[in-house]
């Protein structure tokens, strides 16, 4: 299902950019994230909503078992980094990193993200003026800082 929403949403121009399911006891919710290049309006979000709730109900089965909403968002200014490929696409940029595990002595890291290199980030962390190269595996949120 989810290939069929990203093409139906890339159809109207916009970007599947994650897909999160939180199941509830009666009630769950369908959260889909979207992107296009400038930015995602109010309008966007109207489009993909109406475009992946079409295909749920054609679906039925495929569908999500219980009773759902759908929710349509963009990832914001904070952008949340769930891979390597969106770490590759703000290479440059600053982030801020939660590590499952400490590295070095950092669980935290506030800084520029510099490369990805196979499955590691690299990150110039301002707070400690060093340089940390961690396994994407041990990062348990990522997100852009947002500039001003």
């Amino acid at each position: 299902m989810k290939a069929q929403i990203a093409a139906a949403l890339h159809e109207r121009g916009l970007e599947l950019y994650h897909v999160a399911w939180k199941p509830g006891a009666k009630h769950g919710v369908l959260t889909l994230t979207i992107d296009k290049e400038g930015g995602v309006s109010m309008a966007d979000c109207e489009v993909a909503s109406r475009a992946a709730g079409e295909l749920l109900d054609a679906e039925g089965a495929d569908a999500p078992a219980m009773d759902y909403s759908l929710e349509v968002e963009s990832p914001g200014l904070d952008r949340p980094l769930w891979t390597l490929d969106d770490c590759r696409r703000f290479t440059g940029q600053r982030v801020t990193m939660r590590l499952s595990r400490k590295v070095d002595g950092a669980g935290k890291l506030k800084g520029i993200l510099e490369s990805v290199q196979d499955d590691t980030v690299t990150v110039l962390d301002e707070d400690q003026n060093r340089r940390y190269t961690v396994r994407f595996d041990d990062v348990k949120l990522a997100r852009l800082v947002p500039e001003f």
